[in-house]
């Protein structure tokens, strides 16, 4: 007879992303988004809000700092690579959906409120 695992009963743990820096700061902004593409292949499901500085990242010209271009890939590339690691829900906040960094935005975007209903949905919230 199989026991049954308990890990395979609970359900996948839902986290929130922040990123609220740019571009510019690429160090700190790499090493986030590749911690979140970590968490998703271990099954996390995550969801980003780009936010602030952030929005940035969305913006398909953002290149990093010419002193780090040669150590660095752009951060605005690897959110290219999201959808490898099936991170689907990208969201913006209400008052940014018409913010100039995403006129040529091409991701699927989510616009939200940030408030306590939206935050009661996932289980860990990041902000980075």
């Amino acid at each position: 007879m199989l026991k049954d695992n308990p890990s395979m009963n609970r359900s996948m743990r839902t986290v929130l992303i922040i990123l609220s820096k740019s571009d510019q700061s690429a160090i700190t902004v790499n090493e986030s988004l590749s911690a979140l593409m970590l968490f998703a292949s271990f099954d996390i499901n995550i969801h980003v809000l780009f936010r602030d500085a952030g929005l940035s990242l969305l913006h398909n010209a953002a290149t990093p700092n010419p002193q780090l271009k040669h150590f660095l890939k752009p951060a605005s590339k690897m959110v290219e690579s999201f959808e490898f690691y099936d991170i689907e829900h990208l969201y913006v906040l209400d008052q940014d959906r018409n913010h100039p960094l995403l006129k040529d935005c091409s991701y699927p975007l989510q616009t939200i409120t940030l408030d306590q209903a939206f935050i009661n949905q996932f289980d860990h919230i990041i902000h980075w």
